[in-house]
Order: C-alpha cells, then sequence, then structure tokens
C-alpha cells in the first residue's frame, strides 16, 4: 500500500472517530474501542489504526496508556474537526491563496468603511465585536461573530459588490476559522485587533483602518501557520 493511500486511510479513521466523539457516542472519560475491534469495524490494518489514534491524540482528544487503550479527553472535537477538514488546503496551498485575496481586499473595504459608514453600520460592527468579546469570555468559539464582523465592515464599505465577494470566501474559509478561533493566543489577538479596527472605522480614520486591517489579515495568516505546524506534525508522527 502507497504512502499516499496509507495516509488516507488513517485520515479517514481518524475522521470518523472524531465525528463519533463531537456527536456525544464517545464522552469525556470513556474508553475507545480497542485496536482489534477498531480494525474489524473499520476494515483496516494495525498500522493504520495506531496512526489515526497518534492523530487523535496530537490534537489533544485522548490520551492512550499501555494495556489501557484510548481514553477521550476532550469534547472539543468539533474543532479539530475543523482542522482535519483544512488539511487537505494547508498541504496545496490554495487556502494561503484566500487568504492572500483577504489581504488584497479587507484592507481596502475597511478604509471604505472608515470614510462611508453610517451610524448604524458602526452598530453593526460594534454588535459584532460585542458578540466576539462575548464568546471569547465565556471559553466558546468566536469564528461565528468572526465573519459576522467582517461582514459587517464590508456592509459598511457602501460598495455592495465588495459584500458579495468576500461573503461566499467566509463560506470556503468558515473550517479555517473554526479551527484557528480554537487557538487561545489567536482569538486573544484577533481581540485587540478587532477593536483596534472599530476604533479606526468610528473615527472615520481610513489610513489606520487599512493599516489595522492588514496587521489582522497578516495575523490569520500566521494563526493558518500554527495548524499547518500541528498538521505536520501529525503526519510526522505517523510515518514509519
Amino acid at each position: 500500500m502507497g504512502d499516499g493511500v496509507a495516509e488516507r486511510l488513517s485520515k479517514s479513521v481518524a475522521d470518523d472517530l472524531l465525528a463519533r466523539v463531537a456527536n456525544g457516542e464517545f464522552k469525556p472519560g470513556d474508553r475507545l474501542p480497542s485496536e482489534q475491534e477498531l480494525m474489524v469495524d473499520y476494515g483496516v490494518g494495525r498500522n493504520t489504526v495506531r496512526e489515526a489514534m497518534h492523530g487523535l491524540r496530537t490534537l489533544g482528544i485522548v490520551e492512550i496508556r499501555p494495556r489501557l487503550g484510548a481514553k477521550v479527553l476532550d469534547v472539543r472535537a468539533e474543532n479539530a474537526l475543523a482542522n482535519s477538514a483544512i488539511s487537505a488546503l494547508l498541504h496545496d496551498r490554495t487556502i494561503y491563496e484566500l487568504y492572500d485575496v483577504r489581504l488584497i481586499l479587507e484592507p481596502a473595504a475597511a478604509a471604505r468603511a472608515a470614510a462611508h459608514r453610517t451610524d448604524s453600520d458602526l452598530a453593526a460592527i460594534k454588535l459584532a465585536l460585542a458578540r466576539y468579546r462575548a464568546a471569547h469570555e465565556l471559553g466558546a468559539n468566536v469564528w461565528h461573530a468572526d465573519i459576522e464582523f467582517h461582514h459587517a465592515i464590508a456592509v459598511a464599505s457602501g460598495n455592495s459588490v465588495l459584500a458579495r465577494i468576500l461573503t461566499p470566501m467566509a463560506d470556503l474559509l468558515a473550517n479555517a476559522r473554526r479551527a484557528t478561533g480554537a487557538i487561545p493566543a489567536a482569538a486573544d489577538r484577533a481581540l485587540y485587533e478587532h477593536h483596534a479596527i472599530a476604533e479606526a472605522i468610528e473615527a472615520r480614520s481610513t489610513a489606520r483602518a487599512r493599516s489595522t486591517m492588514k496587521t489582522h489579515i497578516k495575523s490569520a495568516i500566521w494563526a493558518l501557520g500554527q495548524l499547518e505546524h500541528v498538521d505536520a506534525t501529525t503526519t510526522a508522527g505517523t510515518v514509519g
């Protein structure tokens, strides 16, 4: 069996197990089925099962102990699933090209929002910011509020075409935002940057709005790099 086929098989097993954790079939503290049981359930070999379990351990979902097997540690499987779902895009760099388009368009959108926003536009931006802060303080994933914040800015730009371009991009990048939103350092940084962007738009400072949004998108690209590091670590750990 080629390395690519083996990697796809182990990833498929890991993704299915993550889904079973996410839907509550396996809860924190539960033991996952034994290696032998998983081999039978999925029709794969021992190495494939071990590689899949190593991936789950790297993502912080299970702990594995000799003779005791794998125990579920974390119910945040949805975040890990999002991470898994974007791994192919990380490998072929497509996701970085999408973020490069954001880097081209969103600073311009922020600058236009600073120049053209209405009071109602500003209220929508501040509401999205408040929702982001609330989710962050509650320890929830902030990605819904993140998308809402950027959409409000696109609308505030006054250019309906720009908003229509950025909205489907947000849909394409939803998994990436879900995954990066679960990285504490990334969420902390994004909250600070969202405040700076909103303040610049409120002050009608086009230059500052453009600059702060550019910094923010670069921070998002940094967060992607953190995901890629985890993905590379998982892959490296399955070789052999």
